[in-house]
């Protein structure tokens, strides 16, 4: 049985049901079908830390339907943008560029690769963007560090701290988003809400995930925020509660 600290693993089985796959020295090629652009991983492909902040950072991306194209936007910090390319090249060392755009205040980067659109889709379980936001499926069976990567980016996309600190809250319009999100903070023993409301500029259905209390706040520090607005109000947070 898995020690529930090892990360969960891909293996080449699993690879071939849908990728051409060549050795090379100590990394393997992937490629799908007849796509030109390759990427190179290793082999077993470990469910790691960098793969969950990767996933995390998904909610401001986007894996275009057509599954050629991955896609992530940033308004809230550039940084992410950094990590988001950086991730990728540690990850997957593909041989296309990945390009960054700004549009309107916008910070925009994208890589188009089916290779690597596939991999997102069929290994990491990122959903296309014509179908719901999901926490994919091996977060849950993963050891607690994966699980906290993954909230830490996830909340730095979606997350926000109220004024009066008193909520730790997220956004989403995917209720399966949010109740997923509700079931892995569970996993970690924060508990939190989930209701849905109406908001945004189009006025549309949305719902909002809670998080309340001293001892959740306890708990969601070691989870902590990644960007530098949220670090700030967190810590005004931490200090309200003596944390």
């Amino acid at each position: 049985m898995k020690s529930l600290l090892e990360c969960q693993e891909i293996h080449l089985s699993q690879l071939k049901k849908h990728f051409k796959i060549e050795k090379q020295s100590d990394l393997f090629k992937l490629k799908y079908k007849n796509s030109i652009n390759a990427i190179l991983i290793r082999i077993p492909f470990k469910l790691d830390e960098q793969v969950a902040s990767l996933a995390g950072l998904m909610p401001d991306g986007s894996l275009i339907k057509d599954l050629r194209r991955i896609y992530f936007h940033q308004k809230k910090d550039d940084s992410k943008i950094t990590l988001f390319k950086d991730l990728i090249i540690s990850l997957f060392s593909p041989n296309n560029k990945i390009f960054v755009t700004k549009d309107r205040g916008t910070l925009k980067s994208y890589i188009n690769s089916t290779t690597l659109a596939m991999f997102f889709y069929k290994i990491l379980k990122i959903p296309k963007s014509d179908e719901q936001m999901r926490v994919p499926a091996w977060i849950f069976n993963s050891p607690k560090r994966v699980k906290i990567a993954y909230l830490r980016e996830a909340f730095a996309m979606e997350g926000t701290i109220l004024k009066k600190l008193t909520e730790i809250r997220l956004i989403t319009k995917d209720k399966d988003f949010a109740i997923d999100l509700q079931r892995l903070l569970a996993q970690i023993g924060i508990s939190s809400f989930v209701k849905p409301r109406i908001g945004g500029i189009r006025r549309t259905l949305q719902y909002r995930l809670s998080i309340y209390g001293k001892e959740n706040f306890v708990l969601f520090k070691e989870i902590g925020f990644s960007t530098e607005f949220h670090k700030g109000r967190f810590e005004r947070l931490c200090s309200k509660y003596g944390i």
